[in-house]
């Protein structure tokens, strides 16, 4: 038998309205209470049926309610969420809605997604010692957690569409750049999940914006992989959809593109380069301004301002330099629990 928190609000409002429909249909409170089990295996006590009919309690007051239609905003949501998102309910009844990611740019690129779906956000820098420094993101609304936990195929009818805007918060999530400056100069584009269902309706939306694409296995379950000096081993086969000619690099840099300044400058710099010079000038050129760092290139720190933690190297050859930026206030964060 459910309880009312496990509704959502368009289930709540059915169940009002039958509530109210019954009591004017001469229904006694408890005869209510036993049909509206029957009907929803929901569990009602008479005292809130009694309130609910007489007006005195309104069940929506403490349910914010949000932009659930179709809309850019909610398709960058869902492309962030079947990425590096995530959702976490809370016992004290709290439906979280998380971002961890080093670009300031992204983070905020999120949260003001979320607001504008009118969900109330928190935004701000995060110090580890053990990692690099991470910018979250964090809000809290039913609705939306409710709505992020459908099904794949209710996301994907919600995204299609903003096909533009899935892709964006999709491959800022888990897509990055990546060069090949050995004898030919070379740049591709990638997006890394485990999720087969959600690479294939990435690569869908990518078809229907004539952007070509083709999905490979990255490594099998059972992989070891070294991040920081520490050995894990992954426990999920790993795919990474691959945009390789240069032509659709192209199209997706004009139409899709990164919002983190790192992916889309080092993006526009090797299609620039491409473009414009032979393979060995563009190589030289490229080798002035980046530096391979383990599987890719990062820039070189005597270029610019360097950020306030070291650079990293990230999954398939990608590279995820730390954010420089600021302190957003205070931590306000809800705690783990």
């Amino acid at each position: 038998m459910r309880k009312i928190k496990d509704l959502d609000v368009n289930e709540l409002h059915e169940v009002v309205e039958r509530v109210k429909l019954l009591r004017s249909l001469g229904c006694s409170y408890g005869k209510i209470v036993d049909i509206i089990a029957d009907e929803y295996r929901l569990r009602l006590s008479k005292a809130t049926v009694i309130r609910w009919c007489k007006g005195t309690h309104d069940p929506f007051n403490r349910i914010k309610r949000i932009v659930t239609e179709p809309s850019p905003e909610l398709s960058y949501v869902i492309g962030v969420y079947l990425g590096d998102g995530s959702i976490h309910r809370k016992s004290n009844g709290k439906y979280l809605i998380k971002l961890k990611v080093i670009d300031e740019e992204f983070a905020n690129a999120f949260a003001e997604s979320l607001q504008r779906l009118g969900v109330k956000t928190t935004v701000g820098l995060e110090s580890d010692s053990t990692r690099v420094d991470r910018f979250y993101v964090e809000g809290s609304n039913k609705t939306l957690f409710q709505l992020l936990s459908s099904s794949k195929e209710t996301l994907f009818s919600l995204s299609e569409r903003y096909p533009v805007q899935f892709l964006r918060g999709f491959f800022d999530s888990e897509g990055f750049p990546t060069v090949n400056a050995g004898k030919t100069f070379d740049v591709k584009v990638g997006v890394v999940n485990s999720d087969v269902q959600v690479l294939k309706f990435a690569k869908k939306l990518l078809k229907e914006l004539g952007i070509r694409s083709r999905m490979v296995k990255l490594y099998s379950k059972g992989h070891e992989f070294t991040i920081r000096g520490e050995v894990y081993t992954s426990n999920v086969d790993m795919f990474v959809l691959w945009i390789s000619r240069f032509g659709d690099v192209v199209s997706f840099y004009e139409n899709v593109g990164f919002t983190a300044t790192r992916k889309s400058e080092k993006l526009r710099r090797a299609i620039e380069l491409k473009e414009s010079y032979p393979p060995a000038e563009a190589i030289r050129m490229w080798l002035i301004e980046y530096e391979k760092r383990g599987r890719g290139y990062v820039k070189r720190a005597n270029l610019f301002k360097p950020p306030i933690n070291s650079q990293r190297e990230g999954a398939a050859g990608g590279s995820w330099p730390s954010p420089g930026g600021v302190w957003y206030g205070k931590d306000t964060r809800e705690k783990e629990g």
